[in-house]
């Protein structure tokens, strides 16, 4: 016959670990970037989705902008739009390469965020004061 003294032992253990876990924490923000990065995909703006988000720590938000500008640098870095830009030759190409900004601008949920179209035009050379 099988003790009963080992089966609460597990059960108390595992109360204990469940008691033990902490009930409520301010979202991190990496939690917070993929939080922005969901509410972008479903289509909303920026206005909306700091809306959204207003609550949250400033301090959080200021980073995950941040990080968010970086990855839009590196993501039109790795299209090469640079050299798309510089190579083009006529309105059709420059509207090519804006389309293509602006919609990686709408991915991130970054439409009206003016330091990025600043670090767009100091990093990488395109003005962006048609978007």
């Amino acid at each position: 016959m099988i003790s009963k003294w080992p089966f609460w032992l597990l059960v108390s253990l595992l109360l204990f670990l469940a008691g033990s876990a902490p009930l409520a924490q301010s979202p991190s923000s990496v939690s917070i970037y993929s939080i922005w990065i969901r509410l972008s995909l479903r289509g909303m703006n920026q206005a909306e989705i700091e809306s959204l988000m207003r609550n949250m720590a400033p301090k959080n938000i200021g980073e995950v902008k941040k990080r968010l500008r970086e990855t839009v640098i590196s993501n039109l870095k790795a299209r090469k739009i640079p050299e798309l830009f510089l190579a083009s030759r006529d309105s059709d190409d420059l509207k090519s390469v804006l389309i293509s900004i602006e919609t990686e601008l709408r991915f991130v949920g970054l439409q009206n965020d003016e330091d990025l179209k600043q670090m767009i035009k100091n990093k990488l050379g395109i003005p962006l004061n048609r978007l």
